[in-house]
């Protein structure tokens, strides 16, 4: 079960850090790029650390429970 979760993170962290450097979007094709500024400046710079974080901490937790 700790497997699973370790695995999550790591998923969820490469997405987090994809959406705060801006290689994956959430916003295209919508047509609000004022929305998107200010997603991203209030934003950003917690998906960029938080995501980066929670793929070591993945990382950690699964090597640990191999």
């Amino acid at each position: 079960m700790e497997l699973i979760f370790g695995i999550g993170n790591i998923g969820i962290g490469i997405m987090m850090t994809l959406i705060g450097f801006k290689v994956y979007n959430p916003f295209k094709g919508k047509n609000e790029s004022e929305k998107e500024k200010i997603w991203f400046n209030k934003f950003g710079t917690f998906f960029k650390i938080g995501g980066i974080a929670m793929f070591i901490f993945g990382i950690t937790k699964t090597i640990s429970n191999l």
